[in-house]
């Protein structure tokens, strides 16, 4: 059964899960197996933990954590105590967990071994109280003797929850245009994501989501974790995504929705031994986080036998849109869908007015779902909102008479030159089609005469070999001479962000050096 009230928050959605199905497994991070009853046992322990230590509505929690059980449970009781869930990358440096902490000032951090190991926990210590998750640290509390309390708790000593305007959790971002900066997300905008998704989706409590993409990311916590929930579904934990294991697990576990970014499903693809593997049970799931390419749409559609659904959505936003679960081809291949129940949207130029359909600007939404703002950036965030409330992405796109949107990219992506103005997904979607290919990046670069030239980045499938003329030539049947790379660039890897997502901002930067 779908919980779809929206305006239930994030703990009463679990709280739901477990009158429904007590002993349906919830969660399986391949070291343990909790059901909901469990799991839930496990939060109301964590909760007295958490008032008992002083944590209270508004204090903010840190978790420094990969995808393992105990990240949802942490998660949970934090926001049954009114506090804000903090999350953030294991594999950060000294310098960005500072950051993080400096920004968010947690009350208390839970963490692995590896932040030990990256930054060494008696700077963390002087700052903020520390409970060591898997591992022991006398400057630390141990999680694990969290556990061992009764979990009892006077029902009064917990705050109402406001879900349009509490803030379940500050999630940064990955920071490629400056400083990190901390999106303040409403327990309404998550709960949102999760039962749009489920609905759309249309799961049952019979379903087992694998998820690969990290817990730290929106992608994780909202499509994920708060869809399975939702649905009281069961969630595969994988605290690292490894191709290979995640078919190995699809097949043992008998998984029914996979989700991810497009570069996870091109890896499954590509696996040399990838039709050994009895993916028959998968359902459906969604590829997010990055535009996907018509062709891995529909690749993915017909190897993995997934009715793989498309949709828009940043950290700021939750989710926006998405196609239908019966939809047309040419939606789910050249649109990301239409907006969900509760959002608004709109194609604006550069003074904010209204562009008529068809036309390309920048998106922009409003819905309750949105982001309250950036913590502690008050400047930042009265630029991307407007008087009436609407947020602008900074993403390019266009409407059509249905409703349906076509993503285009980046406003910052965009390359202009000689006054012309190139889309890098659009040259993206030619190079993909190209057989030797397996990935690829289209950015910018100066040019004196022109402002800006176009240079393609480009990883080709394994045993290939291909020249940037071929490539060149290649482009120049598909579209206009303007836009053909002027530069190719073949890599071994491309930078990208912890959910596996391309980062454009360090791939410019690479290749602004190496074209100087």
């Amino acid at each position: 059964m779908i919980v779809k009230d929206n305006k239930l928050s994030v703990s009463e959605l679990l709280t739901r899960a477990v009158e429904l199905k007590p002993d349906r497994e919830a969660l399986y991070d391949l070291q343990e197996r909790l059901t909901y009853k469990q799991f839930h046992e496990r939060v109301e322990k964590l909760v007295a933990n958490l008032l008992e230590l002083g944590v209270k509505k508004g204090d903010r929690v840190g978790v420094c954590l990969p995808n393992w059980n105990e990240t949802p449970i942490i998660f949970f009781a934090v926001a049954k105590v009114g506090a804000i869930v903090v999350p953030f990358n294991p594999n950060y440096r000294q310098n960005e967990i500072e950051y993080i902490i400096e920004n968010s000032r947690p009350k208390l951090l839970f963490v692995c071994e590896k932040v030990e190991k990256n930054v060494g926990l008696e700077k963390l210590t002087s700052n903020v109280e520390v409970i060591a998750v898997r591992f022991e640290h006398e400057c630390t509390i141990s999680f694990d003797s969290m556990l061992v309390t009764s979990g009892n708790h006077p029902s009064n000593t917990l705050p109402e929850i406001d879900v349009d305007n509490d803030i379940f959790c500050i999630l940064y971002t990955s920071g490629t245009t400056g400083v990190p900066k901390g999106v303040m997300l409403p327990h309404r905008s998550i709960v949102q994501s999760g039962n749009t998704l489920a609905a759309s989706l249309r799961c049952t409590t019979d379903d087992v989501f694998i998820v690969p993409a990290p817990l730290f990311h929106i992608f994780g916590i909202a499509c994920n974790l708060m869809a399975s929930v939702a649905s009281q579904a069961k969630l595969l934990l994988q605290e690292k995504f490894q191709p290979e294991q995640t078919l190995q697990l699809i097949e043992q576990e008998k998984v029914t929705i996979h989700q991810g970014v497009p570069t996870m499903f091109v890896m499954e693809l590509n696996l040399p031994n990838f039709d050994q593997y009895n993916l028959s049970t998968l359902r459906t799931g969604m590829v997010g986080a990055a535009p996907c390419p018509p062709d891995t749409i529909k690749a993915i559609r017909e190897k993995m036998g997934l009715n793989l659904l498309i949709s828009f959505g940043i950290s700021e936003t939750g989710t926006v849109t998405i196609t239908d679960y019966e939809e047309e081809e040419i939606n789910y291949l050249e649109t990301v869908g239409k907006a969900i129940d509760g959002v608004e949207l709109k194609i604006v130029n550069e003074h904010r007015e209204i562009l008529p359909l068809g036309e390309v600007g920048e998106i922009a939404c409003k819905s309750a779902g949105v982001m309250k703002g950036y913590y502690g950036m008050e400047e930042q965030t009265k630029k991307v909102f407007d008087e009436d409330g609407w947020y602008y992405t900074g993403d390019l796109g266009s409407l059509d008479e249905k409703g349906y949107l076509r993503f285009i990219g980046r406003k910052k992506e965009m390359i202009i030159r000689g006054g012309f103005n190139i889309y890098p997904q659009e040259i993206e979607g030619v190079l993909a089609k190209h057989p030797k290919v397996l990935e690829c990046a289209v950015v910018g670069y100066p040019n004196e005469v022109l402002g800006e030239l176009v240079c393609a980045v480009i990883k080709l499938k394994k045993g290939e070999s291909c020249t940037p003329d071929e490539i060149k030539e290649y482009v120049k049947t598909y579209i206009a001479s303007y836009k053909v790379p002027s530069e190719v660039v073949f890599v071994e890897e491309f930078p990208v962000t912890a959910s596996g997502k391309i980062q454009k901002g360090k791939l410019k930067e690479e290749m602004l050096n190496l074209l100087r």
